[in-house]
């Protein structure tokens, strides 16, 4: 647990000055060389970075290569609004619980088990997301010909992998090293 607690301490500030575009290193690592010393800042994940995964809003942009009709536009602009009001009290869930992720300076298992509840609590919120994104993709699906349901799934599924990868580098790392606590990306 200990070890994990320092690798995630390293990780998460270089995620961040990387976002910032702090050219690698961070101040906290360029004035410290000791992990125990780097100033922790949880994890850089935001709700645009779940937007990105919302298949309606995928649909709509690729209208062209698609090659969908007004009738299909129209229908997808109709349930664009529907699924984000649905989702909108989660991605209000997700920006709090990232909030309640972020370590103070002296940490304590209060605050570890704090920040375990919440990782727990994101995990949970972001099936919640997936659920609703899958049944929204399905139903998308169905109002498409076989060839552009065929080119459809292709296309999304290189997109949701990519923004995949960018919401697991948001949550402090790349994969599920050590069974951490880390929640699973979006599907």
């Amino acid at each position: 647990m200990r070890r994990l607690l320092l690798a995630s301490l390293l990780v998460v500030p270089s995620l961040a000055a990387a976002q910032r575009g702090g050219g690698g290193r961070s101040q906290a690592t360029t004035h410290s060389s000791s992990p125990d010393q780097a100033l922790p800042s949880g994890p850089a994940l935001r709700t645009r970075d779940i937007e990105e995964l919302n298949p309606i809003k995928f649909l709509i942009d690729k209208r062209k290569d698609l090659k969908l009709t007004d009738s299909q536009l129209g229908n997808l602009k109709a349930a664009e609004p529907k699924l984000k009001q649905q989702n909108d009290p989660l991605y209000r869930a997700v920006d709090s619980l990232v909030h309640e992720m972020r370590p103070s300076l002296n940490s304590s298992d209060e605050e570890r088990a704090r920040i375990r509840d919440a990782a727990n609590g994101l995990r949970t919120t972001l099936g919640q997301i997936n659920s609703n994104f899958d049944a929204a993709n399905k139903e998308a699906l169905a109002g498409l010909e076989p060839e552009q349901q065929s080119k459809a799934t292709e296309m999304f599924t290189k997109q949701r992998e990519d923004a995949q990868k960018t919401v697991m580098e948001k949550m402090g790392g790349g994969g599920r090293r050590g069974g951490g606590d880390r929640p699973p990306p979006p599907r």
